[in-house]
């Protein structure tokens, strides 16, 4: 449970990065690391596109990461320290 936890914690993490790239005007093609980063968090991001058609970019990022950050919550409730 521990490594699904983390793991998704990563994911929030990468998506929020990726806002943090876009908001201060990095392209895909800067360099490798950025690619990679818009790569990941768009194929990451997909769930909350199909559920916000039409919707601004940083409402469509901060919904697949605030529903990530929820799954990371409910896994960790029913669980004992």
């Amino acid at each position: 449970m521990g490594l699904l936890r983390t793991i998704l914690a990563l994911i929030v993490l990468l998506i929020l990065a990726h806002a943090g790239l876009a908001y201060l005007g990095y392209a895909p093609d800067t360099n490798q690391v950025t690619n990679a980063v818009f790569g990941l968090a768009r194929l990451l991001e997909i769930p909350a596109q199909m559920l916000l058609p039409a919707r601004a970019f940083y409402t469509q990022v901060l919904a697949a990461a605030g529903g990530y950050f929820v799954i990371y919550i409910l896994l960790g409730i029913g669980s004992r320290g």
